[in-house]
């Protein structure tokens, strides 16, 4: 992911907030009835995934707190709570900290570590993974990308986590970022300007996915969409499995950082497009400036590289998290979608009836000016939408988690 053109194009720099904020009276507001927005959660720093278990606890991962010094620079301030809900209010079960998080001043302030989160399964809160229930998180960026961009020595950068779904104690499962560094030297034909590059950014477990190609009918499967490589992947015990390469526009960065799974059983990718949505100026990237270039691809979970991925969706801006309902409703936020109601962010839906005929052109926006910087979304035992916002947003405890019902 990147904000630039330049070196790092994996990274989900966020370079000058207030840029995109100054620029968020510029564009048309949302056509939506405004919905029910409550705060959940304060004083987070960059959350980023937002997950449920089948127990209705709410996962949040937090990349970490800006370093503030103008070199790159790791810290482990990393952390993913879990967070329980009794009479309205949520309050923390546990909380897994000293996860590396990487500053950056390169493109502008950014934070990088823990990011996307995703859990199944029931009997979390007092059980192990032989219950039934599995955590999964994953790390940005790579530790042989940081040592050649930022000569920097990192040590979980880019690793698939599985956390203990009763005491959140992390267990290393694969170095996503460094075989997928790999992966794109030896793929450098397909970004000769960009590869090596890797950025491991949204991860997603499917429950009792897999029935087809022998499979197994039960086995959960996890999925990894990397914004640096910009491919999609499975991850299966000791190994990583490319299915599918998503496009990238030879000038700007299309960046896939989310997945979700439709009842079809088909994975769903939404990808970033930053400068694609963006207009550059003399005076940097005006954010959102050029909106509606973000697409949706549909990826068959069987797949094999390079098996092209179909064309989904169009005119979304700036996703950074999707996630499908119960009753069938394709979500997905917009960190960087200007309103002229407030902040830049915004939460869009394509209603089941357009998923199920493949109709994309009915992109229906809710929430704009209400949750600025999105960076997350699930939906939760209740129904409604759990989106973590100021995801961007450098500042200290500047992040929140909140609850949307439409």
């Amino acid at each position: 992911m990147a904000l630039t053109t330049g070196r790092g194009r994996g990274r989900f720099t966020v370079a000058a907030v207030a840029v995109s904020t100054a620029l968020g009276v510029a564009a048309a507001p949302s056509a939506s009835a405004a919905p029910s927005v409550t705060t959940v959660l304060t004083g987070l720093n960059t959350p980023r995934g937002v997950a449920f278990d089948g127990d209705g606890r709410l996962y949040v991962s937090e990349s970490g707190v800006f370093s503030g010094t103008k070199a790159a620079a790791l810290n482990r301030t990393g952390r993913v709570t879990v967070y329980r809900e009794n009479d309205h209010r949520w309050t923390k079960a546990w909380g897994s900290s000293g996860f590396e998080s990487l500053s950056s001043t390169e493109n502008g302030p950014e934070v990088l570590g823990p990011e996307g989160i995703s859990a199944v399964g029931d009997d979390c809160g007092g059980g192990d993974e032989s219950d039934g229930c599995q955590v999964r998180m994953i790390m940005s960026e790579s530790i042989a990308g940081v040592a050649a961009s930022e000569h920097l020595t990192a040590s979980q950068l880019g690793f698939l986590y599985a956390l203990d779904p009763a005491t959140g104690r992390p267990q290393r499962l694969l170095n996503v970022g460094d075989l997928q560094y790999r992966w794109t030297a030896q793929h450098k034909s397909l970004a000769p300007h960009d590869f090596p590059d890797s950025n491991p950014y949204a991860v997603l477990i499917t429950k009792g996915a897999g029935e087809r190609h022998d499979h197994g009918g039960s086995r959960n499967r996890t999925f990894v969409a990397d914004a640096g490589a910009n491919t999609i992947n499975e991850i299966r015990g000791g190994s990583l499995r490319v299915l599918s390469y998503i496009p990238n526009d030879p000038k700007f960065d299309s960046t896939p950082t989310c997945i979700a799974q439709g009842r079809d059983g088909m994975l769903y990718v939404g990808t970033l497009d930053l400068l694609t949505n963006s207009i550059l100026t003399k005076a940097g990237p005006k954010l959102g400036a050029n909106p509606g270039h973000s697409n949706v691809w549909r990826v068959d979970p069987d797949a094999s590289y390079p098996t092209r991925p179909q064309l989904w969706a169009t005119g979304l801006t700036t996703v950074t998290a999707c996630t499908f309902d119960r009753a069938g409703n394709f979500w997905a936020t917009e960190m960087f979608h200007l309103n002229a109601q407030g902040a830049p962010g915004d939460l869009v839906k394509i209603a089941a009836r357009d998923v199920a005929q493949r109709r994309t052109n009915h992109v229906v926006h809710i929430g704009g000016g209400s949750l600025p910087l999105p960076g997350g979304i699930a939906q939760g035992d209740d129904g409604a939408l759990y989106v973590s916002v100021n995801s961007a947003n450098p500042a200290p405890r500047s992040g929140q988690v909140m609850r949307v019902a439409p």
